[in-house]
């Protein structure tokens, strides 16, 4: 059997499958009808899924009809375009608008689904960094949307109380690990004098250009933002009371 009617027959059968009538297909390949007929009969029967319509013995003997024409088939040599026009008969076939979106709408799914699991490795390999760390933001972010997401008052105040803990734990082993970071906090003042304030146990230098807003007194809650230097000095660039 040559390359030509190998592709044809089976770009027919495809299409038979798929439920596009006999004599449809035979008019695409006028040239071939005459063989291809009683193949894709015998190719239909045998591939029937209801055995009660077509005996066995009666199966058996199509499929050797089947075996012997196309033993057969005289050889054609197929040509470049022959190709190329069975090429564009299966695309046309099969790219149909159903198809496409399909792919399209698993397409989005799988890229929706592979960046979801990039985004929750992402946060799980962020909850245990530092600032200064690559994967910092990734970890403030996530406690954002976090707090964005949370329509209960009592419920955002419990986070926004367990996300400043982070802070204060962060500034501790930045300390202990000898690191500079720019650090922020909240935390009540406990006492205060010209350069020297201690919040939430934490001793705070006052340079000159700090920014002190609110005029916070001692027991007042106070958000602080600073530089902690490697000697575990904290350096303040401005402390604003809170409500």
């Amino acid at each position: 059997m040559s390359d030509r009617f190998e592709s044809i027959l089976d770009e027919a059968i495809s299409a038979l499958q798929a439920g596009v009538p006999l004599e449809e297909i035979l008019a695409e390949v006028p040239e071939y009808a005459a063989q291809l007929r009683p193949l894709l009969y015998a190719a239909s029967v045998l591939a029937d899924p209801n055995p009660a319509l077509v005996p066995e013995e009666r199966k058996s003997a199509l499929q050797a009809e089947y075996l012997a024409q196309v033993a057969e088939l005289p050889p054609v040599q197929p040509t470049f375009a022959d190709k190329v026009r069975a090429v564009a008969n299966i695309v046309r076939r099969r790219l149909t608008p159903r198809a496409v979106l399909g792919d399209a709408a698993t397409v989005m799914i799988t890229v929706l689904l592979t960046l979801g699991v990039a985004a929750l490795l992402l946060i799980y390999l962020a909850q245990d960094t530092l600032p200064g760390d690559l994967l910092y933001g990734v970890k403030q972010a996530s406690e954002q949307t976090q707090l964005f997401f949370t329509t209960d008052e009592a419920r955002r105040t419990e986070l926004e109380a367990q996300f400043n803990q982070r802070r204060l734990d962060e500034l501790n082993r930045l300390s202990e690990q000898g690191r500079a970071a720019v650090v922020k906090f909240t935390g009540t003042l406990e006492t205060k004098s010209a350069t020297l304030w201690v919040v939430e146990g934490h001793t705070i230098f006052l340079p000159d250009d700090a920014q002190i807003i609110g005029n916070p007194q001692e027991g007042d809650s106070v958000e602080v933002v600073g530089l902690l230097k490697t000697n575990s000095v904290l350096v303040a660039d401005t402390i604003t009371k809170t409500p």
